[in-house]
């Protein structure tokens, strides 16, 4: 995800998007190609308020007064509790609202495609579980792939419809999420099953 962005570069091949290679852009301008990462532990400003960190999620990308209103009314009507917290330090926030606020800052600059690092890290298994229902509703609302980078394999696998098996960096197999969960292999591998 970081190379994608733009953080990493990568050591060989080029990384294209939608027909455009877009390796070895500056982030600020992958921004703008619509591909948001939200990363791992969230890096939320904690120092300034959620509305404050919400309007730096649209920093690079061009938009009026009047589509920032609409897209922080957006975000909190999908988040509604970032709503009743909009001038509160982030950084007093709890875990789980945190990452609700990263995700929202991320949705600020209209992406078409969301990446997700660790999305659960940190969080108690209730707020997991919150997360995650989050996510599905991020995507059924807003209509764009999500992409997941997750630990937690049986819920990533539960939410998505496609999976990809990595171990050490290599593709160890990918495939229809139901299936691989009913695969007896990937559970004993990875579910503990």
């Amino acid at each position: 995800m970081k190379s994608i962005m733009g953080i990493n570069r990568p050591k060989s091949g080029v990384i294209e998007y939608d027909g455009k290679i877009i390796s070895g852009l500056p982030s600020h301008k992958i921004v703008r190609e619509k591909i948001v990462y939200v990363p791992e532990g969230r890096e939320i400003f904690p120092n300034m308020t959620v509305e404050e960190n919400l309007e730096m999620g649209a920093y690079s990308v061009k938009m009026s007064k009047r589509q920032m209103e609409e897209h922080l009314a957006e975000q909190y009507e999908l988040f509604p509790r970032l709503k009743e917290r909009a001038k509160q330090k982030a950084g007093s926030m709890s875990g789980g609202e945190q990452q609700m606020l990263a995700i929202a800052r991320g949705l600020m600059s209209d992406p078409e495609l969301l990446m997700l690092d660790e999305p659960s890290l940190g969080l108690a298994p209730v707020i997991v579980d919150d997360m995650f229902d989050i996510i599905v509703q991020v995507n059924k609302v807003r209509k764009i792939p999500i992409v997941i980078v997750e630990q937690n394999a049986f819920m990533a696998m539960s939410i998505s419809n496609r999976t990809y098996v990595l171990e050490v960096g290599n593709l160890v197999t990918s495939g229809d999420s139901k299936m691989l969960m009913d695969s007896d292999d990937i559970k004993k591998a990875y579910l503990g099953g």
